[in-house]
């Protein structure tokens, strides 16, 4: 049988990690494969938007998103333990690096400045790293470095490797993205700080999984008080901590199109005593709008579905 060859145009340019499409290829999940694609392009996926875009009915996409999520982790290579796809530069290659590309030498003079001495050859190396084989401009790689000492103060080369990972995850690779994550990130700090204190952590050193979480709220338009409830659903449920659990009850929360505590609470009455609430009383339905009916229609179906 012949084979067919495929030519793909020009475009704008997206960057996908080859450990993640490793992982997908491994999976043989053609509906995760395909959700992944929409992710890298869109930079996050609302579940109703995505599963139209995508045609995939509601089970297909939950369970492509569930297949994505699981193959997920916070993409944070120990020093003594890295990914078998980083390259593995010799100290030859680093020094040609620098002298040769005058980009990477600028990406390096900005790293001894916020860094307030010479690089050390561990440290060039997770520079080259960003800049080669994540694909990170030099532009962007700058703006990192910038961000890291104005939030910092002191960076740390962890500081650098996760931050590097965490934008290559994202696909802010140019300078405009990563000025436009910055200043995205910039308007959400506030808000960012309180859905950390909800969930327990330290807004200045929050860890991988509790910033996959806000990230989560934020994209999804949870407040701080809907966290807080979601936190303590998983504590009643769990008998402790469990930022996985938490995840999963705004997903769910998110999927029925309920994101603050009064619309929470409306579709789920037994969460009122959680946030202090008096039980709601039984409702004549002819004195209710007809939004108000298809609200309880929309109650009592997803209670139905719940128990069985």
């Amino acid at each position: 049988m012949a084979q067919t060859s495929v030519s793909l145009p020009e475009g704008e340019l997206r960057v996908a990690r080859c450990d993640m499409l490793d992982k997908l290829i491994a999976a043989a999940d053609g509906d995760a494969a395909l959700l992944y694609l929409y992710v890298l392009r869109h930079g996050s996926a609302d579940g109703k938007t995505a599963a139209r875009a995508l045609h995939l009915s509601q089970e297909r996409y939950e369970r492509a998103a569930f297949t994505l999520n699981g193959l997920v982790t916070p993409a944070v290579p120990p020093q003594a333990d890295k990914s078998s796809d980083t390259p593995q530069y010799t100290a030859d290659e680093l020094r040609r690096a620098r002298l040769d590309d005058h980009k990477f030498a600028g990406v390096c003079a900005t790293a001894e400045g916020v860094l307030g001495r010479t690089l050390t050859e561990a440290q060039l190396r997770c520079l080259l790293t960003a800049y080669d084989h994540l694909g990170l401009s030099a532009e962007a790689i700058i703006e990192l470095l910038s961000y890291l000492k104005g939030e910092k103060g002191v960076v740390r080369l962890g500081d650098i490797r996760r931050e590097a990972y965490l934008w290559a995850d994202m696909g802010v690779v140019t300078a405009q993205q990563a000025q436009q994550y910055l200043a995205r990130k910039a308007s959400e700090k506030p808000l960012s700080e309180a859905v950390y204190k909800a969930l327990g952590a330290d807004p200045a050193q929050p860890a991988p999984k509790e910033q996959r979480v806000c990230r989560f709220a934020l994209a999804h338009g949870f407040p701080p008080e809907a966290i807080e409830l979601a936190v303590r659903r998983t504590d009643k449920q769990q008998g402790h901590k469990s930022l996985d659990y938490t995840l999963g009850i705004l997903r769910r929360w998110d999927e029925a199109g309920v994101h603050t505590v009064s619309e929470i609470t409306a579709l789920e009455p037994e969460t009122r005593a959680a946030v202090g609430q008096t039980p709601a009383q039984p409702t004549d339905p002819v004195t209710l709008a007809a939004w108000e009916q298809d609200w309880a229609a929309r109650v009592r179906s997803h209670r139905r579905k719940t128990e069985e």
